[in-house]
């Protein structure tokens, strides 16, 4: 048996060993959350599923061991993408009571371990085939594939619905920037698509145009795509910081419902005349904690009826009012000499901020520039006005 490497079998490697060190780091640095437990069992399977083309490119096929060696784990990527999000929007998250998930995962497993086990009897490659064909081994793989497609349909669908309803609640209730708003996640589950949709393209070709006896080329791209997704998902997911979160899916109901709340002019804009006092006269904005029920509680409200009124009356979510309030108290105070003795990030958790990075996010977001950018445009401008001034 002769191993040849190309730069295809590189690229796939450095993937797979990409996924693997960070499934082991994961495992040793967080393995106390279920989270990184969850996406170190995510990147092992993106490493397994990737190792599956080695076989062929490098000719372990051929090796009577290895050649019809149980791996048929593709019906678990999607369900543990979707779980993975679940864990990092649910607290206390348990995945004993999700199992149910990978039930199709064991069945395609049990048979393939059936062919491997009954094509051992054997050394001689074609009676395996024989032996595999006997127990319908292409056409199960056949149909594996088919359900991976819906699996990615139905579970991405799942997943992004469970990241916006949590970035719904997140926008809508709580001002505390230190809570991720898992932008990076979503891209994961939307490039996770892609994965999806080169299988769809890649079955076409192979059933409809006959490309498996004679191309290859559009596999090599697929498992290239598959090792990138690897990649991203390994240093983003390992980046980020266990953050147990307060929410609750059933939230989020209230949350789409509270546009709907019926509230006259004149009430509407009582509230609002209260929330402005709260904001310019109390500085609620100021307590780094401040949620949509502490507020509403402190205005005599309900959250509902308080967040239509911030949605009608102001056009934004409750987080971006706060947030808004923070920074314009933020550059009030860059450019107030009674703070110079503070530094921009002091400023800023007296502002009602509570971590360096969420703080430097939001104002960018909000100013288009940095703290720094914006105070020394401010000190040129006061420069300028008092070289003007007449001696």
């Amino acid at each position: 048996m002769n191993v040849n490497f190309n730069g295809f079998d590189l690229i796939v490697i450095l993937g797979v060993t990409q996924g693997l060190l960070y499934a082991g780091l994961l495992l040793t640095r967080y393995g106390q959350y279920a989270s990184k437990r969850l996406l170190a069992l995510l990147l092992l399977v993106f490493s397994v599923l990737s190792a599956k083309i080695l076989l062929h490119t490098l000719g372990l096929w051929q090796n009577p061991t290895l050649r019809y060696f149980p791996l048929a784990f593709d019906l678990t990527i999607q369900p543990l993408l979707y779980l993975y999000a679940i864990a990092l929007t649910q607290k206390q998250f348990r995945l004993r009571s999700h199992l149910v998930h990978f039930a199709p995962t064991l069945i395609f497993l049990l048979h393939a371990i059936v062919v491997y086990i009954q094509t051992q009897t054997t050394d001689d490659l074609l009676q395996k085939d024989l032996i595999a064909e006997k127990l319908a081994f292409n056409r199960v793989k056949q149909i594996e594939d088919y359900l991976s497609v819906l699996s990615g349909i139905v579970y991405g669908y799942l997943s992004l619905r469970r990241l916006n309803q949590y970035r719904l609640w997140l926008f809508d209730t709580i001002s505390d920037t230190s809570y991720p708003t898992y932008t990076w996640l979503r891209n994961v589950v939307i490039v996770s698509g892609g994965v999806c949709l080169l299988l769809t393209i890649n079955i076409v070709l192979d059933a409809g145009l006959g490309f498996t006896t004679r191309y290859f080329l559009h596999w090599q791209l697929f498992y290239v795509y598959l090792s990138g997704c690897i990649y991203y998902l390994a240093i983003m997911g390992y980046q980020q910081p266990p953050f147990e979160v307060a929410f609750e899916a059933t939230s989020t109901r209230s949350s789409e419902n509270r546009t709907s709340i019926g509230l006259d002019i004149a009430q509407s804009r009582a509230i609002k005349s209260r929330l402005e006092t709260a904001l310019d006269q109390e500085r609620v904005f100021l307590d780094p904690d401040l949620s949509l029920n502490s507020l509403a509680d402190q205005l005599n409200v309900s959250p509902n009826v308080l967040s239509a009124v911030i949605n009608s009356e102001f056009g934004k979510s409750f987080r971006s009012l706060i947030n808004e309030r923070r920074v314009t108290e933020v550059t009030h105070r860059l450019t107030d000499p009674t703070y110079q003795h503070l530094s921009i990030l002091g400023i800023a958790l007296d502002s009602g901020f509570n971590s360096e990075a969420s703080f430097y996010r939001v104002f960018k977001s909000i100013t288009g520039v940095s703290p720094r950018q914006l105070a020394e445009q401010q000190a040129l401008k006061t420069r300028s006005k008092d070289s003007q001034k007449p001696i």
